[in-house]
């Protein structure tokens, strides 16, 4: 029973049991799992792969310097497939998220650099089609 103050113990574990479903339901395992559960006989994802951050440095002749951060979706993607997909195809592309030009020192022309992500894009087949 809710107290004048606010919410009792057990609302309060309802409700993050609730918030804890959407956000699992919202995960890539969690929109499989729900996909497989609706009879889907495709399934397909989107994982950011890696992000590339360059900037061009005025002077030491002007090179591009940055960090690549990547990621591994390998367990994830064997998790997907224990449910009961099996990885059909994988595409990647890379998405320009920015770039920054400067002109070269004592040369005509820019530098520029490029940022970006790397997205790998998986369709799975429900292994009850196959």
């Amino acid at each position: 029973m809710a107290g004048i103050f606010g919410k009792s113990e057990e609302e309060r574990e309802i409700q993050k049991a609730e918030k804890e479903k959407r956000a699992w339901l919202q995960s890539p395992l969690g929109k499989a799992t729900e996909a497989k559960e609706n009879g889907n006989g495709f399934f397909e994802i989107e994982l950011e792969i890696a992000i590339s951050t360059r900037t061009v440095v005025f002077g030491s002749g002007d090179f591009a310097y940055g960090k690549n951060k990547k990621s591994d979706y390998t367990e994830l993607l064997s998790q997907i497939e224990s449910i009961g997909w099996r990885l059909e195809h994988v595409g990647y592309y890379f998405m320009i998220t920015g770039e920054e030009s400067r002109d070269k020192f004592l040369a005509s022309g820019q530098h520029t650099a490029v940022k970006g992500k790397t997205m790998g894009v998986y369709l799975f087949r429900n292994e009850v089609d196959s």
